[in-house]
């Protein structure tokens, strides 16, 4: 009977062992799934099936993913301590508006600055900056519609004495004239209501995004990035604007947008849409022998653009009419051209 028992024990005994050793591998299979699952995640209700469903194919908008070993992979990737960029791609997609806002603010300060240690910067009563001021005056209200951050701008429009036949406007309003578009071409209300209209599609727009390509390159201060992103890293560094503005290029593409979108601003703010063809005609003739750093180099100009600037007048022409409290019809020409209107087919 005693040798029973000890049977009855040895096998009792077996049976834990076994029941123990299956908790163990359970316990371990569980661990794993529970540090794949997300933090904070509930448990499945279902097991996953054993083959993974056929998935859809991936549209353009939505590149494949990888599986298998290369999911894995890239999902433990270590993510880098700092992101570095020197090309136009990755400072487009990297530097958000606002950021590229404070940068601009902050040279842009530092470029007035020096030029009134210099006493190359136009007083603010002078006639030429009032002018100047009262015409941006005028168009910003008409620019909220192409960016909505334009509602936290501070506009700020200086003039700076220099032969240079140049303006700059930059994303946050922050604008300089060269002492040279002034003295140099001598532009009625409306060429330069339109000149600076069309500057100011380009900051709408963020067109001199793509030539600050290299801020790395710079070696001046780095701010500190505001507590708007809920991180701790610098600013990208300064982006040197005194010396890359006299170099700043438009391709076409970013012209017509310009022409576009100054074209409305400036029509609704009650500036002759005409002017645009003087104002380059006039440009061109002034800077065409500079192929280095003339206006119509560095904003392109020639003759398919000059016509896409008449094409358009017949659909800005109601818009100055109607901002200048005028019929169409009643306009007188300007420089030669007609008050033009878009015709309309009759049925």
């Amino acid at each position: 009977m005693r040798s029973d028992r000890l049977r009855r024990l040895a096998h009792l005994a077996a049976s834990l062992s076994v029941g123990v050793a299956a908790l163990g591998t359970g316990a371990a299979h569980a661990g794993d799934a529970g540090s794949a699952a997300a933090p904070g995640s509930a448990p499945s209700a279902t097991p996953a099936p054993a083959t993974p469903a056929p998935s859809a194919p991936p549209t353009a908008a939505e590149p494949a993913q990888p599986t298998g070993a290369a999911a894995s992979a890239k999902a433990y990737t270590p993510t880098p301590q700092q992101v570095r960029f020197g090309n136009a791609v990755a400072f487009r997609t990297l530097i958000p508006s606002p950021v590229l806002e404070q940068l601009t603010a902050n040279e842009y300060a530092q470029i007035v600055q020096a030029a009134a240690q210099g006493n190359r910067l136009l007083a603010e009563n002078q006639p030429r900056v009032k002018r100047l001021r009262a015409i941006v005056a005028k168009l910003a209200p008409y620019s909220v519609k192409w960016n909505d951050r334009v509602k936290t701008w501070t506009w700020e429009v200086n003039a700076i004495r220099s032969r240079d036949i140049r303006v700059s406007c930059l994303p946050g309003g922050k604008i300089l004239v060269y002492g040279g578009m002034l003295d140099r071409i001598r532009l009625n209300d409306d060429e330069l209501g339109v000149l600076l209209a069309h500057g100011i599609a380009h900051a709408l727009r963020e067109h001199a995004r793509g030539n600050f390509s290299d801020p790395s390159q710079t070696s001046l201060r780095a701010a500190t990035l505001p507590p708007l992103f809920g991180v701790g890293d610098p600013l990208p560094p300064p982006l040197n604007l005194d010396g890359r503005l006299q170099t700043l290029r438009y391709d076409p593409t970013d012209e017509t947008e310009a022409d576009v979108i100054g074209g409305d601003i400036a029509a609704r703010a009650g500036f002759d849409p005409r002017a645009a063809i003087t104002l380059w005609d006039k440009l061109a003739a002034a800077t065409r022998a500079n192929r280095e750093t003339g206006y119509i180099y560095t904003h392109p100009y020639g003759t398919a653009r000059r016509q896409d600037l008449l094409n358009r007048l017949p659909d800005l022409m109601p818009l100055y009419a109607k901002a200048t409290a005028k019929r169409i019809e009643t306009l007188p020409d300007y420089a030669g051209i007609g008050a033009q209107r878009r015709k309309v087919a009759r049925r």
